[in-house]
Formats: structure tokens, C-alpha cells, sequence
């Protein structure tokens, strides 16, 4: 299988590499991952208006949108899915998502992320006009799955920040994924935010699943990785919980 090792051909803001083929795109407020092999994986799209910048970032990567292979959501708020239909709508690249997730994504509308009533009731003109255009799921995903991609990557259900969060562990490469699973803030890991994590108890369980993997590179959604002793950073954050 080819794997594209080619560099960008310009200077892409907020673009680094993660590890080799592995690269992760900053947004406003948000993040992109792109998984370079023979097709390209995108984890998350950003928000609303996004998913041109993604595709010109692959286009910048010296590769085309029509080799987008997959599209993988970690869940489905809409700092995560807004760039989803354009990206889709323009490669054709296959969606996945978390089997949890996916009536809301294709039919019934999507929950109001904040746990207050009244900060929801307030915002809620707001994310209306932020939500984007619906999309199909191609590939339902759950806890166990497995998708070809860097010689491998395991879903593990990470519920808590919302009921069907996932997060992407690709042994052969030591890196871990976890969207909002976590936070990593002034050099410590975190809970996510209980003002939009639908059950925080759910969030401790699911860390403390997470840290028995064996990693050495943790990716998140809203803050730069970790690329040493990561899997031992959250380790002792899981034994710390109550």
C-alpha cells in the first residue's frame, strides 16, 4: 500500500505533524486530524464552514479531496461535524460514526450541548444558525470496531461528553485519539467540561478504560498532543478520580 510521505507545499496555518502521516489541522476553536496512507482519513470536520478548509489543507498536503476515504466523527456536536456534508459532498468519502449517534445526525435533529436550561434556552438561536447540513452515516460504528486504517484503528466507546462519543486507538502507531474525552489544560489532563458533557460518571469511566491502552502519543479535539509518556500521564489522572 502507498503511503504518501510528501511534505506540504506550502506553509498551511495551524498544520503540524503529529506523527509521521498523521497530521493535525487547528481551527477556530477547534481541530481536524488527516491520516495520510493510500486514502486519506479525516477525523472531525470543525464547524459550519470548515470543510472547504480542510479540503484546501489537502489539496496543500499535495493530495486530492476525491481521495478522502473515510470521515470519522468522534461525536456529534457541532464544533465536530459542521465541515461533515461539504467534505462528503465533495470526495465522497465514506462517514462513521457511533451507532448512538446516528439518528440524530440523519433525522431527528441534534440535542442542545448545554447542561443548564437556561444557558441552552439562551444560546439556542445561536446553534441553530451554526448547524450544518445533514448527512448520511455510512459505517455505524461501536465499542470494539476496527477500520483499516494506519495498520488498524480500534473504536472504544467513550461515553460521557456525549452517549456516543468515541475514541481511536491505533496500536502500530502508539497514538490514541480521544476527541473531548479529555482536556489537557495548563500541562494537566481533565475531565471535559460538565457544562456540555451529558454525564460526568460516564466521563471517569470511560477515562479510566482509556488508560489501559498501551499509547504513547494522545490526540485531542481542543488542545495540542501529548507525544511522550502520554499513556502514563493518564494513568495516574484515572487513579486519581474518585
Amino acid at each position: 500500500m502507498r503511503v504518501n510521505q510528501q511534505k506540504p507545499r506550502q506553509h498551511v496555518k495551524g498544520l503540524t505533524e503529529v506523527i509521521p502521516n498523521v497530521y493535525h489541522l487547528a481551527l477556530t476553536g477547534t481541530s481536524v486530524l488527516l491520516l495520510l496512507e493510500e486514502q486519506i482519513t479525516v477525523i472531525d470536520a470543525g464547524w459550519k464552514g470548515h470543510g472547504k478548509t480542510v479540503l484546501n489543507t489537502v489539496s496543500a498536503l499535495g493530495r486530492a479531496p476525491e481521495e478522502i476515504g473515510h470521515i470519522v466523527s468522534t461525536h456529534y456536536h457541532l464544533d465536530h461535524i459542521g465541515g461533515i456534508a461539504h467534505i462528503k459532498k465533495h470526495s465522497g468519502g465514506r462517514v462513521a460514526a457511533h451507532e448512538t449517534e446516528i439518528p440524530y445526525l440523519q433525522g431527528i435533529g441534534l440535542p442542545n450541548p448545554m447542561q443548564n436550561p437556561i444557558i441552552g434556552l439562551l444560546l439556542a438561536p445561536v446553534l441553530a444558525l451554526l448547524r450544518p447540513e445533514q448527512f448520511g452515516v455510512d459505517l455505524p460504528l461501536s465499542d470494539g470496531s476496527r477500520l483499516d486504517i494506519l495498520g488498524g484503528m480500534d473504536i472504544v466507546h467513550s461515553p460521557g461528553h456525549t452517549p456516543g462519543s468515541i475514541s481511536l486507538n491505533f496500536p502500530e502507531q502508539g497514538l490514541l485519539v480521544v476527541g473531548d474525552a479529555l482536556e489537557y489544560r495548563h500541562g494537566k489532563l481533565q475531565l471535559p467540561s460538565r457544562y456540555v458533557s451529558s454525564n460526568m460518571q460516564h466521563a471517569k469511566e470511560s477515562v479510566r478504560k482509556l488508560a489501559q491502552l498501551n499509547f504513547e502519543v494522545l490526540c485531542f479535539s481542543h488542545f495540542p498532543p501529548i507525544k511522550k509518556n502520554a499513556a502514563q500521564l493518564l494513568s495516574q489522572f484515572a487513579d486519581s478520580l474518585d
